[in-house]
């Protein structure tokens, strides 16, 4: 029997990825069996294990993985929006609760993974996470360069900016935002608000 390729081998680390980013969404949890993934990839439990040792392994590369696909959607914005922070705050941000929204299993395992794969890791530990909370901290150093928040420390904001971002959006997915919107429109006030809050606190151009 011919020994397999090793971009063969690549391809099952990379498609069991994909592969259980589908399930999770499908099952709506973390009990994701190997040997499901096995199958939906097209390989053996054991050529499986060759890559990934446990489950909890193979969790860890998912929620990296969620962050990596995070920040490159939120880069893209963020070139095509360069000379408009606040366009880019809005649509980045937009990006972002559509992205939880279209993956709310995947969002929770980024945010609150188990014990096993969280290994005592914050979950920006992975360089993708902490990317993602750099481009907000870029966005707001480029708001600051126009007028907007003078004076206030960009990492602190940063941090506020999307710590609300996500309990608006945490909130939703859980059915416990106020009101009448639906659930998406509901964390998209949030997102509004903040952004009035950003335009007023320019000085008075006029």
């Amino acid at each position: 029997m011919a020994r397999p390729k090793k971009e063969d081998a690549l391809d099952i680390s990379r498609k069991a990825v994909e592969e259980t980013i589908r399930l999770l969404g499908e099952r709506d949890d973390f009990d994701v069996p190997l040997a499901a993934v096995a199958e939906a990839v097209g390989c053996t439990a054991p050529a499986l294990y060759g890559h990934f040792r446990n489950k909890d392994a193979l969790l860890r590369a998912v929620h990296d993985a969620g962050f990596r696909k995070l920040y490159e959607e939120k880069l893209a914005l963020s070139k095509r929006l360069r000379s408009d922070p606040l366009a880019y705050l809005h649509e980045g941000t937009r990006a972002y609760v559509q992205f939880a929204f279209n993956n709310p299993t995947l969002y929770r395992l980024m945010f609150s993974p188990p014990p096993g794969v969280a290994a005592d890791q914050d979950p920006l530990s992975s360089d993708a996470g902490a990317s993602v909370l750099e481009l907000a901290v870029k966005a707001i150093k480029a708001c600051q360069k126009q007028g907007f928040l003078p004076g206030m420390d960009p990492n602190r904001y940063a941090f506020t900016y999307w710590a609300a971002v996500h309990g608006a959006v945490t909130l939703a997915l859980q059915n416990r935002a106020p009101g009448d919107e639906a659930r998406f429109d509901a964390a998209l006030v949030v997102i509004d608000t903040l952004l009035e809050i950003i335009a007023a606190s320019a000085p008075d151009r006029g």
